[in-house]
């Protein structure tokens, strides 16, 4: 994960169903779609509205409303080093991904609002990257990881997706804190898909829950997911199942599942 980002400290997470509210609303300014191939596209044609590009003072791209209409992106940021970030954005009617991010390392999207998009997100062969706080809904993959390593899906609201997180080949990918309604498939890691960290979500009516086809890690310091297809039982009222939830497949198995999608507070795992 890229410094200066959820480096071993507290985070409150709230699994409470309908607590993202995306914020922008009426204030943001329509926009073509953003295309940026390397460090020096990071400019006010291309969206930017302040920052240098360093950790303290990133590129900051914010403000607009992008309806992708016939483009394959609403935002494709590719070969890029410099840190910046993408909040306060609203992306509908991709082709391909409302953000596609492609060999891309430090950056974060934040606070926006992806709909109706083939992908919402995607992360290409991407590193130390977060998106966080956003409101993903209605495309056929709310995010898609490829062959990416130690990226960050937090606190964000995943809903009526086909599928709500899917990882292609990826490592260390953390899934926090993150509300995941209402989809086909909530969390599905595929073609070994392994050592990512998957807690403190709530997985809510979705069809399938998880999938995975290698071992992954379901719970952390005690505790895991709330699953609202669990059927165990929480005998000594601590509020944590009795029995592992088991994910299908070689997925593994949380061993603390949540009997409710409340507010808990998690220890975030130190990253590099």
């Amino acid at each position: 994960m890229k410094q200066g980002m959820l480096v071993g400290g507290i985070v409150v997470l709230s699994c409470l169903i309908g607590v993202f509210v995306f914020a922008a609303g009426n204030n943001l300014i329509v926009h073509k779609p953003i295309v940026i191939n390397g460090n020096y596209q990071f400019t006010a044609a291309n969206g930017v509205v302040s920052g240098s590009g360093t950790v303290d003072d990133p590129y900051v791209i914010s403000g607009w409303k992008i309806d992708a209409g016939y483009s394959d992106y609403g935002i494709r940021i590719h070969r890029t080093d410099r840190y910046f970030i993408i909040k306060n954005v609203e992306i509908s009617g991709a082709g391909n991904a409302g953000i596609f991010l492609s060999y891309v390392s430090n950056g974060e999207i934040d606070n926006c609002h992806l709909t109706g998009n083939w992908i919402g997100v995607v992360f290409s062969f991407a590193a130390h990257n977060r998106v966080a706080h956003s409101l993903i809904e209605s495309n056929v993959d709310g995010v898609h990881s490829y062959f990416s390593h130690d990226n960050q899906i937090l606190q964000n609201t995943i809903t009526r997706n086909d599928t709500g997180v899917w990882l292609d080949g990826c490592t260390n990918t953390d899934i926090i804190g993150n509300i995941l309604s209402s989809n086909q498939m909530g969390v599905y890691l595929d073609l070994g898909s392994e050592n990512n960290l998957i807690y403190g979500n709530s997985f809510l009516d979705n069809f399938h829950a998880a999938h995975s086809s290698a071992v992954n890690n379901w719970d952390y310091h005690g505790q895991g997911n709330y699953w609202s297809n669990y059927n165990g039982i929480d005998a000594n009222k601590d509020g944590i199942g009795d029995s592992p939830y088991v994910i299908p497949s070689k997925g593994g198995q949380d061993n603390f599942p949540l009997m409710a999608p409340l507010p808990i507070q998690t220890e975030s795992k130190t990253v590099h």
